[in-house]
């Protein structure tokens, strides 16, 4: 069959015979482009399972040599060595693979059927799990302690570990949800996420509001402009902007008095901060900064999902009235803008956080 262009369109089963056509048989993938994007994608317009029942089908048609059903293995093996947790976590799927391999090694095709790994898929079950807040008689006197203990580089250090943490934990099916929803309606791990983000930005309104003379409130807020110095030089910009958005409330902005005491090259660095995260120009000093960043880096996820939100409503998912042709175009789209959020999962910060300090961090703003 023809080459399948990013920028055109194409049924789901031109898509399917495409991937499996992108292996040789030695198990070669000569373009990886299409195949990935689809993998990730294609929950988008069909369930994984009705994927696995296609290429179940297709491997037991009359018409399907063995070179055909060893580039099917080869497929599902690339499928689940690439997206481990969506076998892990779906039971319904993996058993869907699993009858495939056994059927394979039934009808006495066992070299084809070994390519097939499905029981060496690690538990992604942690993924799943939500954090329940704890409540604390003492949650005040903590906070306290917490503050007075941390210096800015190590309040920065562990909100940072603490906050990829819960972002690690977000999958393609809770970013499809937010998108398909506007909100996080049944989607208990992103919206922990989002959750977090904003208890920080209220911890910082709360440990400022706390202190009752202006000096020393116009200390705690010089602390934690130092914390967001702290937060940009490991680049992670979504905390930073909890920490820029807690600072900003007009709860703080306008205590007068307060800012007052806060030195001019406190407040011009704070400035300088604020215009980094600011919407202007549809947040473009934060994605220009972000973009030459390398190594670890922490998006500000709430400008991310504006822009899965955007690509939605602008494109439709099919490019023909039928309903049968896919849009690519929006696929791969939607896709640059997911795969960039899954490597961003793979590089952790080099970060040894104190479990003590984590949980007491926890604590506080949770």
């Amino acid at each position: 069959m023809e080459a399948i262009s990013l920028d055109q369109s194409a049924t789901v089963d031109e898509l399917v015979e495409a991937c499996i056509q992108a292996f040789d048989e030695t198990g070669t993938l000569k373009d990886p482009s299409l195949v990935r994007m689809f993998l990730m994608m294609h929950p988008w317009y069909l369930p994984s399972t009705d994927m696995a029942k296609k290429l179940l089908l297709k491997s037991q048609e009359d018409s399907c040599t063995a070179e055909l059903r060893t580039r099917i293995c080869h497929l599902v093996k690339y499928w689940i060595s690439e997206f481990p947790a969506e076998f892990n976590l779906n039971p319904e799927l993996a058993e869907q693979i699993k009858d495939l391999k056994d059927l394979l090694t039934t009808e006495g095709n066992e070299r084809q059927s070994q390519l097939i790994d499905i029981d060496s898929v690690p538990s992604y079950k942690w993924k799943r799990q939500v954090t329940q807040r704890q409540p604390s008689m003492s949650k005040k006197r903590k906070m306290s302690l917490l503050f007075d203990h941390l210096d800015s580089s190590e309040l920065a250090t562990h909100l940072t570990y603490l906050e990829y943490k819960s972002f690690c934990k977000i999958l393609f099916q809770d970013y499809h949800s937010f998108v398909m929803h506007g909100c996080t309606v049944d989607n208990p791990i992103l919206e922990r996420f989002i959750t977090l983000f904003n208890s920080v930005s209220q911890w910082i309104q709360l440990m400022v509001l706390s202190k009752p003379t202006a000096p020393q409130r116009a200390a705690v807020i010089s602390h934690f402009i130092r914390v967001a110095q702290k937060l940009l030089q490991l680049q992670n910009f979504n905390t930073l902007m909890a920490v820029v958005g807690g600072l900003s409330n007009s709860s703080i902005s306008r205590l007068k008095d307060t800012q007052s005491h806060i030195s001019n090259e406190t407040n011009k660095v704070f400035n300088s901060l604020i215009e980094l995260v600011t919407s202007c120009g549809n947040y473009s000093q934060y994605r220009r900064r972000f973009s030459d960043c390398t190594g670890f880096r922490f998006p500000i996820l709430g400008v991310h999902l504006k822009d899965l939100i955007a690509v939605h409503v602008a494109l439709s998912d099919w490019a023909d009235p039928g309903k049968s042709r896919v849009n690519l175009a929006k696929s791969q789209q939607l896709y640059v803008i997911l795969q960039e959020l899954a490597l961003i999962q793979t590089t952790p910060p080099s970060i040894d956080a104190n479990t003590d300090l984590l949980n007491l961090l926890t604590v506080s703003v949770t």
